[in-house]
C-alpha cells in the first residue's frame, strides 16, 4: 500500500507520483503520513515537505501553501516548490524561494508606502481646497 502525492503550483504538477512516507510541517511542528491515516489538512509554512519512495529520500522546498490527505491521496498546492533528491540542493532551492518571498514582501510594502503618501497628498490637498 502507498499514498499519492501530488505537489501543484499555479504553473503546473512539481511533482506527482507514488511515495511510502511523507513528512511535513504545519504550525504545531512535524507530523508523518503513512499509508492508512486518518484524513488531514494542513497549512504549510515555507520550507521543505519530504518523501520516501522507490528512488529514495525526496525533498520538495516549497514557499507554503495547503496539505490535503484524502483516503491516501496527498495534494499539496503552493505558490512555487522545487522538487529535489539531495539534501543540498534542496536546501539552496529553499534559500531561493525564501529569498524570492522576501523581496515580494518589499516590493508590497513600497507599494503600500507610495500609496499612502499618495492618499495624504490627495487629503492635504482636498482640506486646503475646502478652507478656500
Amino acid at each position: 500500500m502507498s499514498l499519492t502525492l501530488r505537489v501543484r503550483t499555479p504553473e503546473g504538477l512539481a511533482f506527482d507520483g507514488p511515495v511510502d512516507a511523507i513528512r511535513a510541517e504545519d504550525a504545531d511542528g512535524w507530523f508523518g503520513i503513512l499509508p492508512g491515516r486518518r484524513d488531514v489538512v494542513a497549512v504549510l509554512p515555507p520550507g521543505l515537505l519530504l518523501f520516501e519512495d522507490a528512488e529514495g529520500d525526496g525533498f520538495v522546498a516549497l514557499s507554503g501553501g495547503l496539505l490535503e490527505l484524502t483516503r491516501d491521496r496527498c495534494r499539496v498546492v503552493v505558490r512555487e516548490a522545487r522538487v529535489a533528491r539531495e539534501a543540498e540542493a534542496a536546501a539552496d532551492a529553499l534559500d531561493t524561494l525564501i529569498e524570492a518571498r522576501r523581496a515580494r514582501i518589499e516590493h508590497r510594502r513600497g507599494v503600500m508606502e507610495d500609496l499612502e503618501r499618495e492618499a495624504l497628498r490627495r487629503l492635504a490637498r482636498a482640506l486646503e481646497e475646502a478652507q478656500r
